[in-house]
């Protein structure tokens, strides 16, 4: 399960764990369990497949979202877009820092740069990925009791 544009389950599931709602998720992982393979001697092996679909989560129905459905496993677990992330995160603070995401074309590291600053101090989370690097400053956003913005 790899994607560029939304969270990963592991990222969605880290905006869970720091309180995000997950109705403002604008996508979300089907997860299954599928048989694969098999032959006349032998059954075939369970399968870990996700798929990412771009309804809302709060569109899926209720007993969708609480999984363990039919008799195979199946789970939907929350995504959100990087422009999703984006209107979560507050533009000020009320410290007064102020949010800038930029992108250092000098930096093949990590160039994507998410700031909160002011004129005498910045807090910073960069990374290869700019998802993830909205995932890091919601973690630190709700570390410090910072309110997200509610879509």
């Amino acid at each position: 399960m790899t994607t560029n544009i939304a969270t990963t389950k592991g990222q969605s599931a880290r905006l869970l764990q720091c309180g995000v709602d997950p109705e403002t998720a604008d996508m979300h992982w089907y997860g299954a369990i599928v048989p694969r393979g098999g032959s006349l001697t032998s059954p075939p092996e369970p399968s870990e497949e996700w798929d990412l679909f771009n309804t809302p989560y709060v569109f899926m129905p209720e007993e969708m979202q609480k999984a363990k459905l039919m008799e195979d496993y199946n789970e939907i677990t929350p995504a959100w877009s990087l422009s999703a992330l984006l209107g979560l995160v507050p533009k000020t603070l009320p410290n007064g820092f102020e949010f800038n995401i930029e992108f250092d074309h000098s930096d093949t590291s990590e160039p994507w740069w998410i700031t909160y600053a002011d004129e005498r101090y910045w807090q910073c989370f960069s990374d290869k990925s700019p998802i993830e690097a909205c995932v890091k400053a919601i973690e630190w956003l709700a570390a410090n009791n910072y309110k997200l913005n509610q879509l």
